[in-house]
């Protein structure tokens, strides 16, 4: 293992948490004056502390029963090696991406120790950041545990050991994988697995509604006769036998399976009570370690232009290109990215059909409201439920395209180009705004997309209506508003000092500041609606106003859009003078 190299990414990384903004919003109270990078991260290691201590109290206090001893602790078992793959997956791009590539490549270092010292890097990281998550885990289990004698302090250090394990295999395994749909042509076989994918999670929606959701809601219906009822107790005791009945036997059937005497389950749980599992486990992380690493292609020589790979990422790219030439003709700017997002295959390839089409997340709220369309006979109400859908769909698919792509749409990407911009004397807010309509150009085939979803939508369910119009009211104002809201923040969330640009858009910093601004916004966008759903539901008297309500959701969501609109650009040119006052000259640093 490389020591000063893992010491240097710790390091960087450290620096990277904080900007100059978030240091200025928190050097406003007084107690952080003196903090640096490393004290704040210190900081936050002890409010973990703290809140695992507080967590662990809550539920021992309030939740915890003896009687389920087994079934708790095998939760948080679960609970732990779950998040270990998850955390796994997400670091891919961090042990499989090298830093200092030039520099890297020039060095006599062989991929096997270079690829451990970015893997312990990351387990430490983690470790730093998640102190809370284990402690808690610890905690509770002690808490709970009758005797904490040797066997259950070897029980619970090879639950950790396997929760680490389980990181290094899951982001091998995912690591690998990415390499390989990267170099690989974008064929049928990743169409069919889009699509089937895609479909589980529609049935997955209309299974929640139809199977689990509709019965409890039939039952809440027939038991409710007015507001005043539901201050009674026995309305809620009737509810929960009846709800009881109704899910028992299901909940049983999981619960033999998992905690019988015999159970799988239960003999897989015991063998991390034994030394055995201590050395089995040790000696598979080395050799998982040890085996051998291919590392992503991020270079230009590794573009897939050649007539080799004219796949459907070279023409996704070529269709972008006729759009842009058709929306923006003569904004050089936008050409240019969409050369450099081409070049990044890396980049995309992973969620490339989440990316130009819909996310999985969009597919399960559409069979969750066509379910609810399919229920109601109400033709005023499933145009609301359409329009609801429009707008979730509208929302989410801007927030993973910004997610998976943050540096092609980020001033921090572009530090090899502002100096030659600012030479032209030309503010950057140009600059700045052609990101946005580089975004308009993506989320033109996703919202082409959601438009064809729509009209068959109205097709299935007959849904010819005049105000069916207010369905075109959200998608021709949201397909602007959106993408606004989701990069609106970005200026003031500028750094320069990133090793690789897949690191750009991952600090904490930049994901609380940017994911909180743009949530805001979502919340009077977004939320009303819903909300508004799910009261018509359970209060019929709304559904006799509801051509009414279509009127006004049109009208709420054209007011409060055009309020973001002048918000959220006034906010970009204050984010582009602080890049210029603040920024410009620590490029060079």
């Amino acid at each position: 293992m490389l020591y000063p190299l893992l010491s240097l990414l710790l390091s960087i990384r450290i620096q990277q948490q904080y900007s100059n903004l978030a240091q200025f919003i928190i050097r406003k109270v007084p107690f952080f004056t003196s903090f640096s990078s490393k004290q704040y991260i210190l900081f936050s290691c002890i409010l973990d502390t703290l809140f695992g201590c507080m967590i662990v109290f809550v539920i021992s206090s309030f939740l915890y029963s003896p009687i389920y001893q087994i079934e708790w602790e095998s939760a948080f078992v679960i609970f732990l090696f779950l998040f270990s793959i998850v955390k796994g997956i997400e670091s891919y791009r961090r042990t499989h991406i090298l830093p200092f590539e030039e520099l890297i490549q020039l060095a006599p270092v062989s991929s096997r120790h270079l690829f451990q010292t970015l893997l312990f890097s990351e387990l430490i990281w983690l470790m730093l950041t998640s102190l809370s998550t284990y402690l808690i885990y610890f905690l509770f289990q002690y808490s709970i545990a009758q005797t904490h004698d040797w066997i259950f302090w070897l029980k619970h250090l090879n639950v950790m050991l396997t929760g680490f394990f389980l990181f290094i295999v899951s982001n091998k395994i995912f690591g690998a994988y990415i390499y390989n749909i990267v170099v690989k042509k974008i064929g049928i076989i990743r169409v069919l697995f889009f699509a089937s994918i895609s479909l589980l999670f529609f049935l997955f929606g209309r299974v929640l509604i139809l199977n689990i959701i509709f019965p409890f809601y039939h039952t809440f219906q027939q038991l409710f006769q007015s507001i005043s009822s539901l201050a009674e107790d026995s309305f809620w005791i009737t509810l929960s036998n009846n709800l009881v009945a109704l899910y028992q036997n299901d909940l049983q059937h999981i619960h033999h399976a998992l905690f019988s005497k015999d159970s799988v389950f239960l003999q897989f749980q015991a063998l991390f009570t034994s030394p055995v599992t201590f050395f089995v486990v040790i000696l598979a992380a080395i050799l998982v370690m040890k085996s051998p690493v291919r590392w992503i292609p991020t270079g230009k020589d590794h573009d897939q232009n050649s007539t080799h790979f004219r796949d459907l990422f070279y023409w996704y790219f070529q269709v972008l290109n006729k759009i842009q030439g058709s929306l923006f003709q003569k904004n050089m700017l936008i050409q240019k990215d969409l050369k450099v997002l081409k070049e990044k295959r890396w980049l995309l390839s992973k969620e490339f059909f989440n990316y130009m089409f819909m996310s999985y997340e969009a597919f399960f709220y559409i069979g969750v409201m066509t379910s609810l369309i399919s229920i109601i006979d109400h033709p005023a109400l499933q145009i609301q439920l359409l329009f609801t859908l429009n707008v979730m769909i509208l929302a989410n698919q801007t927030y993973e395209m910004r997610m998976l792509t943050p540096s092609i749409f980020s001033l921090s990407a572009e530090k090899k180009n502002i100096w030659l911009f600012e030479l032209s004397q030309t503010s950057l807010i140009q600059f700045f705004l052609s990101k946005i309509q580089l975004f308009y150009c993506l989320f033109s085939i996703p919202a082409l997309f959601l438009l064809f979803i729509n009209l068959s939508i109205m097709g299935v369910y007959q849904l010819f209506d005049i105000q069916m119009l207010i369905q075109f009211v959200a998608l021709g104002i949201g397909f602007f508003i959106f993408p606004l809201i989701q990069l609106y923040l970005f200026p003031f969330t500028t750094k320069f000092n990133f090793i690789h640009e897949h690191e750009i858009g991952t600090t904490n910093e930049e994901i609380e500041v940017i994911d909180k601004g743009q949530a805001f916004a979502r919340n009077f966008l977004v939320l009303p609606f819903m909300y508004y759903m799910i009261l018509t539901s359970f209060l019929p008297i709304l559904q006799q106003s509801s051509g009414l309500i279509n009127f006004l959701f049109a009208l709420y969501f054209v007011i409060v859009s055009l309020i973001c609109w002048v918000l959220c650009r006034k906010t970009i040119y204050k984010g582009i003078e602080y890049v210029e006052k603040n920024k410009i000259f620590s490029i060079g640093e």
